[in-house]
């Protein structure tokens, strides 16, 4: 990973002895192989990913210049860091910013799908690490009191028996020491998939889609949301007014990656 990477990876924390004997007796009676272009890979250290494929993952993140209201990049390098992109321009959102690590794109969208919907749950902390990147390169550990992640619609959460964001958010907390809890935000409705609908659709879509079931754990305090992708912003934004209407004192929006118009 990058030297601007502010925690280390999976692949950079060091390895005990007992690891080493129980990834090599995995490997032997259960070889593993790279989830993205199916290389043999270190069962536990590795997380299913080798490193040529990590390493391009790492490489699609985001630089700078960027909207500092919804971390939108800009496409004109020389484009003022403090001006706002197009659509916050028109309409300022609810959050304070918005940071994603890299373009959901390649590799990296790859390792966010398989995460999401093959059930590869042993990319929590990989992908946190790269979390935790992008939140120190914006913010200080000391601008937050709690992370909270997007919920799912239970009848959702049931089809595919765990939260991605509720994962993110307990292995951020493993890297940067800030409790979370998914009890303060619930959804008041299951909506369609985001997939193929229009910005507009998207926001009609999420209109009044969220509360707040436990307004006392929030109130008062700076909320870092957790989810893995951003696209319009649409679903943190109805998070984030379900938020500040119970009392919180400001939300800030945290995404693995970012989909932005024209890179796939």
């Amino acid at each position: 990973m990058s030297s601007k990477t502010a925690v280390p990876s999976h692949r950079q924390l060091p390895v005990t002895p007992v690891r080493q004997v129980s990834n090599a007796i995995l490997n032997l009676i259960f070889p593993d192989r790279c989830l993205l272009c199916g290389v043999p890979v270190a069962r536990l250290r590795d997380c299913s990913v080798c490193g040529t494929c990590w390493d391009k993952a790492v490489n699609l993140r985001l630089q700078p210049p960027w909207c500092p209201s919804c971390g939108l990049p800009f496409q004109i390098p020389s484009q003022d860091e403090g001006h706002l992109c197009g659509a916050c321009s028109l309409q300022t959102p609810p959050f304070s910013g918005a940071r994603s690590f890299g373009y959901y794109a390649g590799q990296l969208s790859r390792l966010v799908q398989a995460f999401k919907f093959e059930r590869r749950r042993n990319l929590a902390r990989p992908l946190a690490a790269l979390l935790a990147a992008a939140c120190l390169e914006t913010w200080g550990r000391e601008d937050f009191e709690l992370a909270v992640p997007v919920p799912l619609h239970p009848r959702r959460r049931r089809e595919r028996g765990f939260n991605q964001s509720v994962l993110l958010a307990a292995a951020l907390q493993e890297q940067l020491m800030l409790p979370y809890s998914e009890a303060p935000l619930g959804r008041t409705r299951d909506t369609l998939p985001q997939v193929g609908l229009s910005d507009a659709q998207r926001y009609r879509n999420l209109r009044s889609a969220f509360r707040c079931d436990q307004p006392g754990l929030i109130r008062g305090k700076r909320v870092l949301l957790i989810d893995d992708v951003m696209t319009t912003g649409a679903t943190a934004a109805s998070a984030t007014e379900a938020l500040l209407a119970a009392g919180a004192r400001s939300v800030s929006v945290l995404t693995v990656a970012r989909a932005v118009p024209g890179i796939e």
